[in-house]
């Protein structure tokens, strides 16, 4: 297989796999059968066959209850397809020196640890869904990857485990809210956004997968109905008035309080009038966040950082480690101190008391 065809045929990674009738395999086993059969006939539409079978496994592995299913199919394919773009192999043919000088290109050019090791993870479980199917298992024997995978890195040790100083937020914030007082509706939409995720420390899921029925109104009560992980969902009260707000301004510019108690969802992308169209995903949001960082002054920013960001408040307001795992809901204590690495000054709660039994003014 030559290098351009192995780019698949000029389109990029993420475009829907295959063209013209039948090309598009899911869910249909005839097609998926003769789809993987062409890795192995030499047919002449090998580089074809290669992108319907990474769509099959893509779409196979992930669950249909997925939030932002798609675009995890889509990151999916991207991470397999880069492999064959970098390597002029057939499937049989990839050793596992190939995939350590993949591996190792993506680290000479400064991809981080976290996305090196996700992409060679996902490049592994192809070939193990590869092994796994009959019409395969006697041409694709072994997981060429097994012997070239990285060592997991360590958890949070990246740029997005850095908390923004109350400086640096203050600076983020008022950017995205002089765009949204000047009738922006995306900037309207990303502030609303943005307070979720400080004010409450809520996960990335959490905050774009919020829909209409997640949000409820109890007297003077903001609550937020949350998908946690494990998969179970727990309702948060969010005391600030400017989350709701901010929320109600959004959703008022764009004409779309009616989607409250629906099923759909909260944040929308908006075309340049500010039409509102599909879902947002996190990978936009993350796109604008970067704009409004550099506008600020920020070098660089991840939106998990608003979660670290957020711990660094409470643990620094409370002085307890166990106030702020409660407040990320973390299980163990283990995995808050990860977010706080030390507390620096540990509030007084009892020296008042102690003077007072002792008769001490």
């Amino acid at each position: 297989m030559n290098k351009e065809n192995a780019k698949t045929g000029g389109s990029e990674p993420g475009a829907e796999v295959g063209n013209g009738q039948g090309s598009h395999p899911s869910g249909n086993p005839a097609v998926e059968e003769a789809s993987l059969t062409a890795l192995v006939s030499h047919g002449g539409h090998y580089e074809l066959a290669l992108r319907n079978a990474v769509q099959l496994w893509a779409e196979a592995n992930t669950a249909g209850t997925s939030d932002h299913r798609e675009d995890l199919i889509q990151a999916k394919i991207t991470a397999v397809l880069s492999f064959f773009r970098f390597y002029e192999r057939e499937l049989a043919d990839v050793t596992s020196m190939d995939v350590r000088s993949w591996r190792e290109s993506m680290e000479a050019r400064g991809h981080k640890p976290a996305t090196v090791y996700a992409r060679v993870s996902r490049l592994s479980s192809f070939f193990e869904w590869l092994i796994r199917n009959p019409v395969l298992s006697s041409y694709i024997r072994n997981n060429p990857v097994s012997a070239a995978r990285p060592k997991a890195p360590r958890a949070y040790q990246n740029g997005s485990a850095k908390a923004l100083n109350d400086k640096q937020l203050t600076a983020l914030l008022r950017t995205i809210k002089q765009r949204a007082d000047k009738g922006e509706v995306v900037a309207k939409r990303d502030y609303a956004i943005l307070l979720f995720f400080v004010m409450t420390g809520l996960r990335r899921n959490e905050v774009i997968g919020l829909r209409g029925k997640d949000l409820e109104f109890k007297d003077d009560r903001f609550l937020a109905r949350c998908k946690v992980k494990g998969g179970d969902f727990v309702w948060r009260e969010i005391g600030s008035s400017q989350v709701r707000e901010a929320l109600f301004e959004y959703l008022e510019s764009c004409k779309r309080t009616e989607v409250l108690k629906s099923g759909r969802s909260i944040w929308t992308r908006h075309d340049k009038s500010g039409k509102p169209g599909g879902p947002l995903s996190s990978h936009s949001f993350a796109k604008n966040l970067k704009k409004y960082a550099a506008e600020s002054g920020l070098e660089s920013i991840h939106i998990h950082q608003t979660r670290h960001t957020f711990a660094r408040m409470v643990s620094e307001d409370t002085g307890s480690l166990v106030e702020t795992q409660e407040a990320l809901g973390h299980r163990n204590l283990a995995t808050t101190r990860v977010y706080v690495q030390s507390i620096a000054v540990k509030k007084d709660k009892h020296s008042g008391r102690i003077s007072e039994r002792l008769g001490i003014s």
